[in-house]
């Protein structure tokens, strides 16, 4: 009978011949109805699902829609649960990073601002709630670079704590946060330090330390050093500038 109704489908043929074929084969005419909706191709449970979405967020026919289908009344449960995504592991370390499950830190920074209506529509849709599409807003900003921040801390613009977070958001390891800000001040340059050192404001380990912070080994930071200790010197008592400068 099976075979006999794919038959009859295929070539389009109507309801009442398909019924009336069910019932001269191995069916009894009083069930040809019920046989053919049996045997008739059904949406998944994903796609009844992904459809309930788009009508309704609520999902108040899934029960129904799925024991159609043939879900047993005690698992309709699961499948509702699990038509509401929660986001990939990755997008939820970006909303941790990004203050989004701290809503007063991010409600702080302005990250709910310009919270699109359609968005929270459109998000249902796919499954995601209000809440999660809030989130996934509130880390969708872009930030400043670390290098921006280090300026605005230099200008006066930020705190210490507001550049932590921002490094904090850009993923920047705990381990190297204070390091980072460490090296974003600038450093005395060579002529500042040998001025320094003439006007007594540098001692000579000072300029030792101010040395290595350029970059230079430690047997080039001594000599560095004592040259600066030597053009430091009165000029009866040490080279002149223009042995220097040649």
């Amino acid at each position: 009978a099976m075979l006999l109704v794919q038959g009859d489908l295929q070539q389009a043929r109507s309801r009442d011949i398909i019924l009336k074929d069910i019932s001269i084969a191995d069916i009894n005419p009083k069930y040809a109805e019920q046989y053919l909706d049996a045997i008739l191709t059904k949406p998944a449970s994903t796609d009844i699902i992904a459809y309930g979405l788009r009508k309704d967020f609520r999902l108040p026919d899934l029960d129904r829609d799925l024991q159609k289908i043939g879900i047993h009344p005690e698992y309709t449960h699961l499948y509702r649960e699990l038509a509401y995504q929660i986001p990939p592991v990755a997008d939820i370390i970006t909303m941790a990073v990004r203050e989004a499950f701290t809503p007063e830190i991010a409600a702080r920074f302005g990250q709910y601002q310009d919270y699109p209506k359609p968005l929270e529509e459109w998000a249902e849709k796919k499954g995601l709630s209000k809440e999660w599409s809030e989130r996934y807003w509130a880390a969708h900003w872009s930030l400043p670079s670390a290098s921006q921040g280090f300026e605005m801390l230099h200008r006066g613009i930020i705190t210490h704590s507001d550049l932590d977070m921002l490094l904090r958001a850009l993923d920047v390891m705990p381990f190297w946060r204070d390091k980072l800000t460490g090296i974003a001040y600038r450093r005395l340059t060579r002529v500042d330090v040998r001025r320094m050192y003439k006007a007594g404001v540098l001692t000579r380990e000072e300029v030792y330390e101010a040395y290595l912070q350029h970059g230079y080994t430690d047997e080039n930071a001594r000599r560095m050093t004592e040259f600066t200790v030597q053009w430091a010197m009165p000029k009866e008592a040490s080279i002149t500038r223009s042995d220097i400068l040649t």
